[in-house]
């Protein structure tokens, strides 16, 4: 039997003060570089110490990182927040999924 525990505040994750396309455009920046880097959401998680439910809202678009967070996820992902920005503009400018 497997037992999962999400602690409470995962479940009512903040509002986003940003679009959805911005949101979209960032979700599927994370999604490819950990992707391209061969990582599970899993592993992400671990590499900046966030859960995987926070990992999952992010990459669906659903959660509108802190600063702090956007750091996190460079560092996990081995690169800037700069280059993660820009790729989120670009995928959210050309439409690509």
């Amino acid at each position: 039997m497997t037992v999962v525990i999400i602690a409470i505040w995962e479940l009512s994750l903040p509002e986003s003060r940003h679009n959805d396309a911005d949101l979209r455009g960032l979700a599927r920046a994370v999604r490819r570089m950990r992707e391209q880097l061969g990582m599970s959401a899993e592993e992400l998680a671990d590499a900046t110490d966030m859960s995987r439910q926070r990992i999952d809202a992010l990459e669906d678009g659903r959660l509108d990182p802190t600063y702090e967070q956007l750091l996190a996820l460079a560092e996990g992902l081995d690169t800037q927040v700069s280059v993660l920005v820009a790729l989120a503009a670009r995928l959210k400018k050309s439409g690509e999924p």
